[in-house]
């Protein structure tokens, strides 16, 4: 008889569990948005608190945690929507840091760009190695 562990992973295999695991961390992070002050982030992200408040853009990772993480559970094909919501607002962030940086009104933004980017190069990585691969 298998594990508890090792019939998760057989039925996740890498792409529902970076589903899965991204998808908690923006539930994290979204509500780290909503719970905290943080003055860099509302410096770099300026362009997007000019559409709606940091409080609702934590609601907003919130909700494509939420969405990453039952695309984690379904069958490779079926989950494409999953990588598009984890990919979403790490690609926001990244352009908005980039616009605050080149526009000088927050000048060290640069700096966090190349994370925001790593994130969606690793998230899009993982999901084109891992297409078609079936599950359990």
């Amino acid at each position: 008889m298998q594990s508890v562990s090792a019939r998760l992973w057989r039925h996740l295999g890498w792409r529902g569990a970076t589903l899965a695991g991204l998808g908690a961390l923006w539930i994290v992070y979204g509500l780290g948005l909503i719970l905290t002050t943080r003055g860099s982030i509302s410096a770099g992200t300026a362009p997007l608190i000019r559409i709606m408040c940091i409080e609702a853009w934590g609601g907003v990772w919130i909700g494509c945690g939420v969405v990453g993480m039952v695309a984690g559970m379904l069958r490779p094909g079926r989950d494409v929507w999953g990588f598009a919501a984890v990919c979403l607002l790490p690609a926001y962030w990244a352009l908005s840091f980039t616009a605050t940086a080149v526009t000088g009104d927050y000048e060290v933004a640069w700096a966090a760009v190349p994370i925001y980017a790593a994130i969606v190069l690793l998230i899009v990585v993982v999901a084109v190695l891992s297409r078609g691969r079936s599950r359990g």
